[in-house]
């Protein structure tokens, strides 16, 4: 076999390409490319600050949407007095909203910006929602505890009996007090509204007493013995006083009630004019409440005079009717007497009188206000008389219509009339007397209206004209 040749080399492994080399150094700094450089790093630092804030504000913009419908929810929870429950709801509602506008961003750092300020968001909304709901309960509460006090004083106002009285109050004082100690009042606060409770019981009793027999000394006794300085101001003291006696002069000054009693009223204006308050010497009668006495007192005195002719006119009244009553008695009886044997007929014309009679006495009364009881009387008597009249008047029509004894001429001219005043009511010109005596006469004899009745009286009335006519 030929041998192959081999030979050693004497160079040194190197890594170098080949190139040609030369002694030229170059500074990196110095070329254009190298100068590029920081400006290159700055567009890449710019486009990253960039993309962050584009991200943080499309996250922004979705919290304050997401945070509008939480404020939404919150809104609603407000008088929601159970705390659990308003947190509960809160978080039913919103998660689902949270967790839908989440799914639709596609950016997994606008996600989770998103859900970061959620989560501090969701503090705050808990915190709010923990604070109205007690403020909920705080003035839930506080209505409660109110209308707990006025039901007590209400019932102490009516009660005559002393051992409720007191019982009522006792239970209005513990009441305050739980109220305070659940919500961790002040104690002034407490002071404060135990003392307007105490301000309201006196000031009940003072309109309890106003207008009794020693009314004043009675208020003013209480006022001492409860010590009503320490928690009733001279202002509120005469406010209460003259609100009492203005409640009872009211009661007692109502205008035409013959159980009024004008002249106590004005007794009591007296009374609440020297009214002094003795804990303290204060006077009722001073400053605004001197104008109010005076205005009311003037009052009075203007209203008794139209009350005292308002009395009369009532008395007059009374008067009158009883006359009239006795008129129409009389005047029904002389129709159909019921100790005789009066016909129906005569017992419907009767009915029909007392109410015509009736009729026109209230429309005279209402037309004439200030008739005098004479002028009252004696229209009442003339009344009387035309309807007696009326009924005689409509009897002998009647007896006529059918008497076979008439004359000719007196059932020609009887027809002629009744055909005549049948045409006027048709036109609407027939009077209204004559009509009112037409419509008595029908009812009189069994019918409901003219019309009826004439279908049947004018053919037998016909019926007897002389042969020709």
């Amino acid at each position: 076999m030929p041998k192959i040749p081999t030979f050693q080399s004497t160079a040194r492994p190197t890594t170098e390409v080949a190139s040609v080399t030369t002694g030229i150094q170059v500074s990196p700094t110095s070329t254009v490319a190298a100068k590029l450089l920081p400006a290159a790093d700055a567009i890449t630092n710019y486009s990253i600050k960039k993309k962050n804030s584009e991200e943080k504000l499309v996250a922004s913009k979705v919290i304050l949407e997401l945070q509008s419908e939480s404020d939404k929810i919150i809104q609603s929870q407000k008088e929601n007095i159970v705390e659990e429950d308003a947190v509960n709801n809160w978080k039913n509602t919103f998660t689902p909203l949270v967790k839908q506008k989440i799914s639709t961003i596609k950016n997994r750092r606008i996600k989770d910006l998103i859900e970061r300020g959620i989560d501090l968001q969701n503090a705050e909304s808990i915190y709010e929602l923990k604070k109205n709901s007690f403020t909920a309960l705080q003035n839930d509460s506080l209505v409660n505890i109110n209308n707990k006090i006025t039901s007590n004083i209400g019932k102490y106002a009516t009660s005559d009996n002393p051992i409720m009285k007191v019982k009522y109050k006792t239970i209005t004082k513990q009441e305050i007090k739980n109220f305070a100690e659940e919500f961790n009042l002040p104690e002034n606060v407490l002071n404060q509204k135990l003392k307007a409770a105490d301000r309201d019981f006196l000031l009940s009793d003072i309109n309890q007493f106003a207008g009794q027999i020693n009314g004043a000394e009675q208020i003013n006794n209480l006022d001492i013995s409860l010590k009503g300085i320490n928690f009733l101001n001279n202002e509120d003291f005469g406010a209460g006083v003259y609100s009492a006696y203005n409640n009872k002069i009211s009661e007692l000054t109502v205008k035409g009630n013959p159980n009024s009693d004008y002249d106590r009223a004005l007794e009591l204006v007296d009374e609440l004019k020297n009214f002094k308050r003795k804990a303290n010497g204060y006077k009722v009668d001073t400053g605004k409440f001197s104008v109010q006495i005076d205005n009311l007192e003037q009052k009075v005195l203007t209203e008794k005079i139209s009350h005292d002719l308002l009395v009369r006119k009532q008395g007059d009244n009374k008067l009158f009717y009883d006359y009239a009553n006795s008129l129409k008695g009389d005047l029904s009886k002389s129709i159909a007497d019921p100790y005789g044997q009066p016909e129906l007929t005569d017992r419907l014309a009767a009915t029909e009188m007392e109410e015509e009679f009736d009729k026109r006495i209230k429309q005279y009364i209402f037309s004439n206000p200030d008739a005098s009881l004479e002028e009252k009387r004696s229209y009442a008597r003339s009344t009387t008389y035309v309807l007696q009249n009326r009924y005689e008047e409509n009897q002998i029509l009647k007896l006529s219509a059918f008497n076979l004894q008439q004359s000719d001429t007196e059932i020609v001219d009887q027809y002629n009339t009744i055909v005549s005043d049948i045409s006027k009511l048709t036109e609407g010109t027939l009077d209204q007397d004559t009509i009112e005596s037409y419509e008595s006469l029908a009812r009189a004899n069994g019918y409901q209206d003219i019309q009826s009745f004439m279908n049947d009286y004018l053919p037998l009335l016909k019926s007897q004209l002389p042969q020709g006519q």
